[in-house]
């Protein structure tokens, strides 16, 4: 209950709070929940030195794992703030590079999945691609708490983004494509479902199995979409190019497309590290793995326990294509 009202109070805050003033607030709460959250800042940490290799001071690697949290704080500001962040924000602070990848991807008459990551403010994509005049639909896990999923819900659908939870959500996701309009998948965490391995900064991870399976089930283009702040506090929307699909086994082809966008998400992380949300484990081990397979289970310690319809999205996926 009081982390409902808490989230409450924030959205109320955010929305008439000037933006100067959020982010610095945002910033001295996240230094705090830096130097009180151990576990989250290990892992940030941990991160760090996997991007910036073996080289890396410690000092430099603290100070790049405490931006990452003074990021995120800013994150919470732009997505609970929707007044403070809604179109005016958009018009004036975002720049969009590649709407043609989209266009093209939606002239096919497919559909088209923007595939993105927990990096910088990736809940402004939706918006920015509704504010474009394309109907955007993102799939998302509920929240455990229904008062805050609605919330959460409520505040996606201000902004015009549409949301389909992925507990069950296989269907709607299919007929969203079918209608050729866009998808938005966030890829870079595992929850406890089948996994595809991939090689990222030269270590073996694993990513969520959905996005590759869907795109493989309904032929809709994979766009590599990352939304990054810049040095100003304005913000640009990167669609890059589809990831092709090879022409072998299903497995091959997932591999192949999950491998080619770790890829990407690797190209975006390098060029602003502490710009990526990663505060939990990311890789599998400490050594590098030189073939990337699909795999039937997250490599996690205890993964999240999910229900019947989550465990049979894929299978419904592919039941209904």
């Amino acid at each position: 209950m009081l982390k409902y009202y808490g989230y409450r109070a924030l959205s109320g805050i955010c929305g008439f709070l000037p933006r100067r003033l959020q982010y610095a607030i945002s910033h001295r709460i996240a230094d705090l929940h830096y130097l009180c959250d151990g576990a989250a800042r290990r892992h940030a940490m941990a991160t760090m030195r996997a991007i910036l290799g073996p080289c890396v001071s410690e000092s430099k690697v603290r100070r790049e794992a405490r931006w990452v949290f003074r990021s995120f704080g800013m994150y919470l500001c732009e997505f609970m703030g929707q007044r403070r962040f809604g179109p005016a924000f958009i018009d004036k602070h975002v720049e969009v590079r590649g709407r043609e990848h989209l266009d093209a991807a939606l002239a096919r008459g497919r559909g088209a999945i923007l595939c993105t990551a927990h990096y910088s403010s990736w809940e402004l994509g939706g918006p920015i691609v509704a504010h474009m005049k394309y109907p955007i639909t993102v799939l998302t896990l509920m929240h455990p708490d229904p008062r805050i999923n609605a919330l959460f819900v409520e505040l996606r659908a201000s902004r015009g983004v549409k949301v389909v939870h992925s507990q069950s959500g296989a269907r709607a996701v299919l007929k969203t494509l079918r209608q050729n309009e866009t998808v938005a998948i966030v890829a870079d965490r595992t929850t406890g479902g089948p996994v595809t391995g991939v090689k990222l900064f030269g270590r073996h991870a694993s990513l969520p199995q959905g996005p590759w399976r869907i795109a493989h089930v309904s032929g809709a283009a994979l766009l590599p979409t990352f939304v990054s702040r810049r040095f100003n506090n304005d913000y640009v929307l990167e669609i890059g190019a589809p990831i092709g699909m090879s022409d072998g086994s299903r497995d091959e082809n997932m591999a192949a497309m999950a491998q080619a966008w770790a890829g990407c998400l690797e190209a975006r992380v390098r060029a602003d590290p502490c710009q990526w949300a990663v505060f939990r484990p990311m890789w599998d081990d400490d050594s590098s793995v030189a073939d990337t397979k699909i795999v039937s289970r997250a490599v996690r310690p205890e993964p999240r326990k999910i229900g019947r319809d989550e465990r049979n999205t894929i299978e419904h996926l592919e039941e209904h294509a």
